[in-house]
C-alpha cells in the first residue's frame, strides 16, 4: 500500500501540520485518513481538536470500522445516559481509544454504575465526560480499588459510587499509596464513619505521598489540637486536604505570625475563615500590605478581621485604592 501525504481542500494549514507527523507516511489518505476525518467533523470537531486527536491518537482513529464504532457509542450513551453532541465530542477527544472498548462490556459498566453504585444517570455522563479513562482496564481497577476502600474505609457500594462521582480519575491514583494513608488518618483518631463522609466528597488526597499527608496533618494538629473540631472543619472544607506539599501551609502561618498572631489565634482564623489558607501566599502579602500601607490599618486590631482578608484583591480592594488616590489629586 502507497503512502500519500495529507490533503484536505478545506484544512491546508492542517495538512502542513501534519506532514511533519507519523501519519503522513504510515497511513493511507484515501482508504484510512479520509473516512475517520469525515466522521469527526460531522460531529462538529473543529480543525484544532481533529489534529491533536490524529497527532497524539490516530492510531485508534484509522484502524478499525470508525464509523460503526462511533455510531454504536453514540447509540449508547444517548439511549442510556442522554448524552448530546457536545458531551460525546469531549469524551472521543479526551479519549478516541474508548472506540476500541467492546459495547456490550461499557453497557455492562454502565449496569453496574446505575443498579450496583446507585449513581445517576447524570452523574454517570459527568464523570465519563470529565475522565473517559475510566473505562479503560475497568474490571480490574474497580476489583482492586473497591477491595482497598472495603478494607480500610468499609464504604458501601452506594458510598463507592459517590466516591467516584467526585474523584472520577481515582483509578489513575498509585494504589499503593491509599492503605497508608488511611492509616495515616487512623493514627490521628479519624472515626470510620468521618473517613467516609470525607472520602465522598474527595478521594484526591488518598493520592498524595504519605510523608506529605502526614507533614500537612502535623500543621492542622498544631493549629487545632481538638481532634474532633479538627476533623470537623476538614470534613466541611476538604480542600484543605490538598494543601501540599506541606511548605505550601507552612509560609502562610509564618506570614499570620509576623503581623504578631500566636499559633492559637492562627487557629482559630483557620476556623473562621478556612479560604484564606487556600489562596497563595502572594495574595495574603497583597492584602495585608494594602491595609497597612494604603490605609495604615492595623489589620490585627480591625474589628473585622480576619473576614475582611477574604475580600478580592484585584476586584474590590486594588479598585479602592485607586478611587482613592484620584480623589486625593
Amino acid at each position: 500500500m502507497r503512502a500519500i501525504l495529507f490533503r484536505f481542500s478545506t484544512y491546508s494549514k492542517f495538512a502542513e501540520k501534519l506532514q511533519n507527523t507519523k501519519f503522513a507516511t504510515i497511513y493511507n489518505y484515501e482508504t484510512q485518513v479520509k473516512p475517520a476525518l469525515s466522521i469527526y467533523e460531522s460531529m462538529g470537531f473543529n480543525e484544532q481538536m481533529i489534529f491533536r486527536i490524529f497527532k497524539n491518537r490516530g492510531l485508534s482513529l484509522v484502524k478499525g470500522n470508525t464509523a460503526n464504532d462511533i455510531e454504536q457509542l453514540n447509540e449508547l450513551f444517548k439511549s442510556r445516559l442522554n448524552a448530546e453532541a457536545k458531551q460525546m465530542r469531549t469524551i472521543l477527544f479526551k479519549d478516541p481509544q474508548i472506540l476500541s472498548h467492546p459495547i456490550d462490556k461499557m453497557s455492562n459498566y454502565l449496569d453496574l454504575f446505575e443498579k450496583q453504585l446507585q449513581i445517576s444517570k447524570e452523574d454517570i455522563l459527568s464523570m465519563l465526560t470529565a475522565y473517559p479513562l475510566l473505562m479503560r482496564n475497568f474490571e480490574v481497577n474497580y476489583e482492586n480499588f473497591r477491595n482497598v476502600f472495603n478494607t480500610y474505609a468499609h464504604v458501601s457500594d452506594k458510598q463507592f459510587g459517590q466516591v467516584l462521582v467526585n474523584t472520577p480519575f481515582l483509578f489513575s491514583f498509585n494504589l499503593e499509596r491509599i492503605p497508608p494513608n488511611f492509616r495515616v488518618m487512623y493514627n490521628r483518631e479519624y472515626k470510620t464513619k468521618e473517613i467516609q463522609e470525607l472520602i465522598q466528597k474527595t478521594a484526591e488526597f488518598l493520592a498524595l505521598k504519605n510523608h506529605d499527608f502526614d507533614r500537612l496533618l502535623n500543621h492542622y494538629d498544631i493549629l487545632i489540637p481538638n481532634k474532633e473540631v479538627q476533623h470537623q472543619l476538614l470534613i466541611n472544607n476538604h480542600k484543605l486536604l490538598l494543601l501540599t506539599p506541606a511548605y505550601m501551609l507552612s509560609p502562610k502561618i509564618n506570614l499570620f505570625k509576623e503581623i504578631g498572631l500566636s499559633i492559637n489565634q492562627i487557629g482559630q482564623i483557620l476556623q473562621i475563615c478556612p479560604n484564606l489558607f487556600l489562596k497563595s501566599v502572594q495574595t495574603l502579602k497583597l492584602k495585608l500590605k494594602f491595609f497597612e500601607k494604603h490605609l495604615n490599618v492595623k489589620i490585627k486590631d480591625s474589628p473585622h478581621f480576619p473576614q475582611i482578608l477574604e475580600f478580592d484583591y484585584w476586584t474590590v480592594l486594588r479598585p479602592r485604592q485607586t478611587f482613592n488616590s484620584q480623589q486625593d489629586w
